[in-house]
C-alpha cells in the first residue's frame, strides 16, 4: 500500500478539510476502504476528500461526522471548502472543466457558441 501523501493543510480550505478527515479517520482506526463501506461510497472517493481532488458535499461530510464522532466539524468545514468563486450550482462543473484535457460537444441543432457568427446568434436568439 502506497503511504500517503504529503499535504500543506493550510494551502487552502479543502487541503484543510481533506486533513481533517484523515486525521479523524486515523484516530477512529479507519483505512479509507473502511470509512468508504460505512458511508457507502469507495475507499478511492473517500481519498478524493483527503488528496484533495474533490470538492467535500455536505450531506457526505454529516455522514462522516456520524461515523467519526466529530459533532458538526466536517459539515461546517465542507462549506468553507466548498465556496468557490463561480456560482455554487456550477462550482462542481467549472473545477471539472478547469482539470479536463479535452472538452467535447454534441449539438446536432445548434453550432458550438464560439463558433456562431453575429448573424446565426441573433437569429437563434430570434427563434427562441
Amino acid at each position: 500500500m502506497p503511504l500517503p501523501k504529503d499535504l500543506d493543510p493550510y494551502a487552502n480550505p479543502r487541503a484543510f478539510y481533506g486533513a481533517e478527515l484523515r486525521r479523524l479517520r486515523e484516530a477512529a482506526g479507519l483505512s479509507q476502504n473502511e470509512l468508504g463501506e460505512r458511508a457507502f461510497c469507495s475507499g478511492t472517493y473517500i481519498g478524493l476528500f483527503e488528496a484533495p481532488d474533490r470538492r467535500p458535499q455536505v450531506d457526505l461530510s454529516r455522514k462522516f461526522d456520524e461515523l467519526l464522532l466529530s459533532g458538526e466539524h466536517l459539515q461546517r468545514l465542507s462549506l468553507l471548502a466548498r465556496q468557490s468563486k463561480v456560482a455554487d450550482y456550477f462550482a462542481d462543473a467549472a473545477e471539472l472543466e478547469r482539470r479536463a484535457t479535452s472538452i467535447c460537444e454534441y449539438a446536432p441543432m445548434l453550432v458550438p457558441g464560439v463558433l456562431q457568427t453575429r448573424d446565426y446568434a441573433r437569429a437563434v436568439t430570434r427563434g427562441s
